[in-house]
C-alpha cells in the first residue's frame, strides 16, 4: 500500500470523493480557484518569498455530482469472492482466496454459462465432490441465489487507490467507505485491482 501524506483529497459538491491528487496538484488547484479547502494541513509549499499551507481535503467549485447508476464492479474472481464474503456457498465455510475456487451451478458441460449468477464460491473440497453435476442433483440448496453486486461509488473509491484505515490519513476518515477495502486487506490482498468499474472520475478534474 502507498502513502498517502503528500497527497490531497477531492470532493464533489456532495462532499463524496472522487479523486486523490498530489500535494503540488492540490495546491495548483486551490490558488487557481477551482477548489476550496475543507481541512488544512500543517504541510507547506516554499516559495521564493513566502510559505504556502497545503491543504488535506479540497471541494470542487461548481462540479455537479454524477447521477447515473454504476454498472457495477467487473466480473471477477476477486469479486465473487467479496460477493460471497470468501465463504463455500454449499459447506458455508469461509478462508483465505487461496483455499477457494469458483464454480458453475449449471456446469459447463451442461451448457453452464461464466456470469454472476451462474457462478459462486466454493472450497475445494466441495468443489472436488460436486463435479459436473448440478446443485439439484446433489439435493444443495443455496442460502440466497448468486447476483450481480451493486455497490456505491463511495465503496469503490478507496479500491481504486488501495485506501484502508491502515494508511488513509486520520483527517481523510469521515469522507471514506473503507468497509469493502479493509475486508480486502484483512482477507489477504491488495485492495487496489479488486474492483475496476465503468465510474470514471479522472476526467472531473482537468489542469
Amino acid at each position: 500500500m502507498g502513502s498517502f501524506e503528500r497527497k490531497v483529497l477531492v470532493l464533489d459538491s456532495r462532499y463524496e470523493p472522487v479523486k486523490v491528487v498530489t500535494m503540488e496538484l492540490g495546491f495548483v488547484l486551490l490558488y487557481a480557484g477551482r477548489v476550496t479547502s475543507i481541512i488544512d494541513s500543517e504541510r507547506v509549499i516554499n516559495g521564493v518569498s513566502r510559505v504556502w499551507k497545503v491543504p488535506w481535503i479540497v471541494r470542487l467549485e461548481g462540479c455537479r455530482p454524477r447521477n447515473k447508476r454504476l454498472n457495477g464492479p467487473r466480473f471477477s474472481r476477486q469479486n465473487i469472492y467479496l460477493r460471497d464474503g470468501f465463504r463455500c456457498q454449499y459447506c458455508q465455510c469461509s478462508g483465505l482466496a487461496s483455499n477457494l475456487t469458483l464454480d458453475h451451478l449449471l456446469p459447463s458441460a451442461k451448457g453452464g454459462k461464466t456470469t454472476w449468477e451462474n457462478i459462486v464460491t466454493a472450497c475445494k473440497t466441495c468443489n472436488m465432490k460436486k463435479g459436473a453435476k448440478t446443485i439439484e442433483e446433489l439435493g444443495i440448496k443455496l442460502q440466497r441465489p448468486p447476483s450481480k453486486p451493486q455497490l456505491h461509488p463511495t465503496a469503490l473509491f478507496p479500491l481504486r487507490y488501495g485506501i484502508t484505515t491502515k494508511n488513509a490519513p486520520q483527517a481523510w476518515l469521515p469522507y471514506l467507505d473503507l468497509s469493502v477495502a479493509d475486508r480486502a486487506l484483512v482477507l489477504g490482498f491488495d485492495a487496489s485491482p479488486v474492483f475496476v468499474n465503468s465510474y470514471q472520475q479522472d476526467s472531473l478534474i482537468q489542469v
